[in-house]
């Protein structure tokens, strides 16, 4: 423990951090598939992932509001990371093939018009 911090809260710390610079530049640049809304629901996920790994008593906080348990909310949390991580991956592949089949739709297009 470092600075009274756990190894894991460390990782999501400065995985969430690399991914919300990463996400920027890739906006910045204005690479094919960055969108605004993609930069920007990539941005608050990770945000919050951030914002709790740093001050975990606010999950605890929010959740005791909302009137659930504390016990599993670590497990969902890291489950929510999960399937947000796959999530966009998914929708980044499929992004990328609706452009590979465009390009060949309008070569066989312009080939069949000649």
């Amino acid at each position: 423990m470092l600075f009274g911090i756990s190894i894991i809260r460390w990782i999501l710390i400065f995985l969430s951090i690399f991914m919300i610079i990463n996400r920027f530049l890739r906006f910045y640049r204005k690479e094919v598939g960055q969108t605004f809304f993609k930069f920007l629901i990539t941005f608050i996920i990770w945000l919050v992932v951030l914002i709790i790994s740093v001050f975990p008593d606010f999950a605890y906080y929010i959740s005791g509001k909302l009137g659930m348990g504390k016990s599993l909310n670590t497990l969902i949390f890291f489950g929510f990371v999960v399937v947000f991580m796959i999530l966009f991956k998914i929708l980044s592949l499929i992004e990328k093939i609706e452009k590979q089949i465009s390009k060949i739709v309008r070569e066989l297009a312009l080939k069949n018009e000649k």
